[in-house]
């Protein structure tokens, strides 16, 4: 109960105008103590403390602290909720061979459509409930202008928040990403966007309005997905009887 009320007298000294400062907590009893930076305390309240970390929020209890310092350590990296790491699986229902039908005047635009599954790996102590959403990343070629030329390679994100502002491949930019504090989570057997869900089976559409020439045909893709703190699936296509350079998506200029 001392350290208790130690801890609180000492955070609530920083609570609301502390920028920097770094958290060292165990995101479960099982766990080893992490550390995370660039902390501001925004409220202490029932034995929960809540965080703004780089422009998200994030909860933790009061008996999750290990420490606290009134400086940055710049160590750590993104914040453990205590979710647990997952597999997915994926499997494609509709690849549209342009990003745009047409037929006569009328255009109609198109998606990547994708049904998957998550499978949560187990892991005493977590919180098996309760996911970060997978972030999915597009990388499409299409053909160049009359069939030959230059070949635009687009990225498109899923979700929104998982967009990068980079106009280059930049994967420290997606870790950047999937390790914000601004990720949102998925909930067992709740419903997103609208399409009901049977534990962790998730149908998804993917716009393809990103794409700049969108009558012309799509000849590549890769899709990539992140789960909590690393890729977890990818697969690739070309059209048969294309010939593209390896890893052409890293071109992406």
């Amino acid at each position: 109960m001392c350290k208790f009320k130690f801890w609180i007298a000492t955070i609530s000294v920083f609570c609301g105008c502390v920028y920097g400062g770094t958290i060292i907590y165990k995101p479960n009893q099982e766990s080893e103590p992490k550390q995370i930076s660039n902390v501001k305390i925004i409220s202490i309240e029932n034995g929960m403390i809540t965080m703004e970390i780089n422009g998200g929020r994030e909860r933790i209890k009061f008996n999750q602290i290990v420490g606290y310092y009134d400086t940055d350590l710049k160590i750590g990296s993104g914040f453990d909720d205590n979710t647990p790491e997952y597999k997915i699986s994926v499997i494609e229902r509709n690849i549209p061979k342009r990003a745009e039908e047409r037929s006569g005047k009328s255009r109609k635009a198109q998606f990547f459509e994708l049904n998957y599954s998550i499978s949560p790996v187990y892991e005493k102590g977590r919180n098996m409930e309760t996911l970060k959403q997978p972030y999915f990343y597009l990388y499409v070629m299409t053909e160049g202008s009359s069939g030959v030329g230059e070949r635009p390679i687009t990225l498109i994100s899923y979700p929104k928040d998982a967009s990068v502002s980079s106009k280059i491949y930049d994967r420290a930019a997606i870790l950047e990403k999937v390790n914000s504090s601004k990720r949102e989570n998925l909930y067992f057997r709740h419903n997103v966007s609208g399409k009901l869900s049977s534990g962790w089976h998730r149908e998804i559409k993917i716009p393809l309005n990103r794409i700049r020439h969108k009558e012309r045909e799509i000849i590549a893709w890769r899709l990539e997905v992140w789960g909590k703190t690393d890729m977890i699936y990818e697969k690739e296509w070309t059209l048969p009887g294309t010939r593209i350079a390896s890893k052409w998506w890293t071109r992406m200029q």
